[in-house]
């Protein structure tokens, strides 16, 4: 009998665990996402292309991955990097190719993870990726024209 209360217990804690982690993932997503939005506005109009053609690539490199949430991980000395915090740490970076490049990163892997979200706040993150994406153009009529 105690086994039966134990395991509606178990699954109601570990459903509580599971929400409050996603919940906490997301917020920082979010956070990172206005230092993302404001460093992608501010790339010159010059290398608006470039970065919507970089996008484009990162976001099919992320979809063709075995394991998309590992794309972009570095191990160096012993220590993991994830594609997020790298994509973050390059995206601060003062050179605008390697800058470019993280953003790319970034709004690649975050694209990937929230597009199937089921969590209002996750969704709600996807939209304002798709927003960013859509006024960089990285989904233009140009590149729909390929057949992307």
């Amino acid at each position: 009998m105690i086994s039966q209360y134990q395991k509606s217990g178990d699954t109601y804690l570990r459903r509580l665990v599971t929400r409050v982690t996603s919940l906490g993932r997301t917020a920082r997503l979010r956070r990172q996402f206005g230092d993302i939005e404001r460093r992608s506005l501010e790339v010159p109009h010059a290398y608006r292309d470039q970065l919507s053609e970089l996008i484009r690539r990162e976001c099919e490199n992320v979809a063709t991955s075995p394991d998309p949430s590992r794309y972009g991980t570095k191990t160096v000395n012993g220590a993991t990097t994830t594609g997020l915090d790298l994509g973050l740490e390059r995206a601060r970076s003062d050179n605008v190719q390697v800058r470019m490049r993280g953003l790319a990163l970034w709004l690649a892997l975050v694209y990937q993870e929230t597009r199937d979200a089921k969590v209002a706040e996750s969704q709600e993150l996807h939209r304002s990726i798709l927003r960013l994406m859509r006024e960089l153009k990285v989904f233009s009529s140009r590149a729909e024209g390929e057949g992307s």
